[in-house]
Formats: structure tokens, C-alpha cells, sequence
């Protein structure tokens, strides 16, 4: 089968290579033929040498695909479902944080496409408790970005007990910010201002108008005083940061009201950021930080994408076939692209 693999003996790259079929090990693995594979810019993070992953790996961990085959075990699926599933591989069910009901922060976890085969290939296999079924008429599109939108329901409805009547501030409209902003307007929310930046083009800013935004405002603006007009003097109950950048994350401490509370989600260039330490402790402010999720996220997350289906088709800007996803990758350098998906029109 076709797999695009990491190497690193030259310099960091990714090569499409012939890879073996995988085939049922376990009486509890699902074999899928895969149909849609979403681009996370961690992927790309890997090329650039910014995050790692061995050599050899196939790339990828964001997809969905059919089911072919099943083990003996296996219950709840069989061939034909269209599914989407957890990265969760090879989570022991016996350590303290599986038997607290956390398996998703399992130290024995091997997530596709870091620690075990990921999905830029034509076929994977993955234990029956990570697959969930999906609608048969869910565009393939949509579905492939099912991972990306678990991490914004786990950290901000899970982890962040997001209210819907909370005032907030989405900095990065990159495909997580705009994920983030579909699944808070779902929940009802309304009163949600996005930082958008237009330096290479307005496509970021004029989706998050689109998708639900109260307001977009420049990375340029005078943030912190249009916020408090906005809220009547106040700051903001909820910052959630999907950029990563240092220059965001601070001002974004520096907009919230006493008490307030701050997500960060964006996986940053740097390893290590300063920020006014006292001043977040004197206002009593709560910070999250989220990079996986759970089970009960997968389930809320078919619903989301379900009700979002056009939506979500707007984020997702680009699709290629797998042989091109060196093209897909330079869409995205150049921001022409806002979500891109790697679709196999062959097997």
C-alpha cells in the first residue's frame, strides 16, 4: 500500500513509500480501509523538526475510513461501517489514570502517527475501543477532521466547563480556533469575539464572521479596549488559545476579568514562555492546558459535526489525493489553504 513515512537521515522528510498491508493481530482489531485523512499542522511541526517522531512512522493521525475486516472479539462493528476513531492505541486499562477513567492520558498510549503506524497510508489497524461508527452519508471531508474537534470538546467542554453565556476571546483562527468556534456556537454560544490576522489574506478572518463570531478583530486592534466596550467595562469571562504565539497568549491573560479562566489549545513554537506570574495569581485566573481527548468527546463530536456538516466543509479549503500531499503542505505554507484533506480515490 501507499504510506507517506517520516526519515530524518538526510535532514528531516517525509517520502511516499510501499508499505506493508497491516493485517489483524488481536481478537478485538478492526482493519480500515482508509478514505479521508486531515493535515495537522503538528504535522508539519514534525517535518520542520519542531516536534518529533521516530523514523520509519507513517505520518498522521487525524481520519476516517470503512471497515474491512474485524477480529473475533470484536462486537460493535462490522465490515462496511464508516467509522472514525480515537488515538488511543495500546492504553493498558490497569494504571492509575485508565482505572480513574483517563485512559486518553494513559503513559502507555501509542497514538498513531507519534508512536505506532499513523494514517497518511491506504489501511491501519486499531483496537475496537477507539472506533466509533459514524453516519453513512457523512461527506468523507468532515469526518476526517473528527480528531481535531475531539481536542476542542475535550478542552473547552470537558476540561475548561465552558459556559455558553461566557464572554469570550478565541486567539489563532487557524482550523482549531475555527473548530473551537463551531463547537461553542453548537452549544449556543453567543458572545464570542475571534483575533484574526489578515497579513497574507482574509480568508481566517472572513470565516470566523461566517461561522458565528459576535466580532473578528485584528491582531493590530487595541484588543483589550474593544473587549471591555464590548462587555460593558469588563474583561473576559473565557480566553481560549489556538495560536501558540507568546505575543497572544499574554495579552489574552491580560484581557480576563477576575477569576476568569484560560484554555490554551495551540501547540507553541516555543518551549518556554514568560508571563506576568503575579498578576494571574492576584486575579485568581484558571488555566487549562489541552492536547488529547476523551472517549465521551469522540461521541459528542459526531453530533457536533453531524449538525455543523456545511460548516465544516467551509474550514476544510482543499483536498488532494494522498500522492500529493507535498502540494497539500505548500497550500498550507502559503495560507491558501485553511484545512486540508488527503482523500484515497483508489482502494
Amino acid at each position: 500500500m501507499k504510506a507517506v513515512k517520516k526519515y530524518s537521515d538526510n535532514g528531516v522528510y517525509f517520502k511516499l513509500v510501499d508499505a506493508p498491508v497491516p493485517g489483524i493481530e488481536k481478537p478485538s482489531d478492526v482493519k480500515i480501509k482508509i478514505d479521508a485523512i486531515g493535515i495537522c499542522t503538528s504535522d508539519i511541526h514534525v517535518l520542520h523538526g519542531t516536534m518529533t517522531m521516530p523514523d520509519g512512522n507513517t505520518v498522521g493521525h487525524e481520519y476516517t475510513g470503512t471497515v474491512v475486516e474485524v477480529g473475533s472479539d470484536v462486537k460493535n462493528v462490522v465490515p462496511g461501517d464508516r467509522v472514525v476513531c480515537e488515538n488511543a492505541k495500546s492504553a493498558c486499562f490497569k494504571c492509575k489514570l485508565c482505572l480513574s477513567g483517563h485512559y486518553e492520558l494513559c503513559p502507555h498510549k501509542r497514538s498513531p502517527g507519534w508512536f505506532s503506524q499513523g494514517v497518511y497510508a491506504e489501511y491501519t489497524v486499531q483496537p475496537e475501543y477507539c472506533v466509533h461508527k459514524i453516519p453513512v452519508n457523512m461527506a468523507k471531508e468532515v469526518a476526517a477532521v473528527a480528531e481535531p474537534f475531539a481536542i476542542c470538546v475535550y478542552g473547552c467542554l470537558e476540561r475548561g466547563r465552558f459556559q455558553k453565556d461566557d464572554f469570550t476571546v478565541i486567539y489563532g483562527m487557524g482550523p482549531i480556533g475555527l473548530f473551537t468556534l463551531i463547537t461553542l456556537v453548537d452549544l449556543g454560544a453567543k458572545n464570542i469575539v475571534c483575533v484574526a490576522s489578515t497579513r497574507k489574506n482574509k480568508i481566517r478572518y472572513e470565516l470566523s464572521e461566517e461561522l458565528g463570531a459576535m466580532a473578528v478583530l485584528l491582531p493590530e486592534d487595541d484588543i483589550p479596549a474593544k473587549v471591555k466596550e464590548m462587555n460593558g467595562g469588563w474583561g473576559a469571562d473565557c480566553v481560549i488559545d489556538c495560536s501558540g504565539d507568546p505575543n497572544a497568549i499574554n495579552q489574552g491573560l491580560g484581557l480576563l476579568r477576575k477569576g476568569g479562566k484560560f484554555i490554551a489549545l495551540g501547540i507553541s513554537h516555543d518551549a518556554l514562555i514568560p508571563f506576568a506570574f503575579n498578576t494571574a495569581i492576584l486575579s485568581v485566573i484558571e488555566m487549562i492546558f489541552s492536547a488529547t481527548s476523551s472517549h465521551d468527546a469522540w461521541i459528542k463530536v459526531i453530533g457536533i459535526l453531524e449538525r455543523n456538516e456545511d460548516k465544516v466543509k467551509k474550514v476544510v479549503t482543499h483536498q488532494y489525493s494522498l500522492d500529493d500531499w507535498e502540494l497539500a503542505y505548500e497550500k498550507i505554507a502559503n495560507r491558501e489553504a485553511v484545512k486540508a484533506v488527503l482523500v484515497n480515490e483508489s482502494v
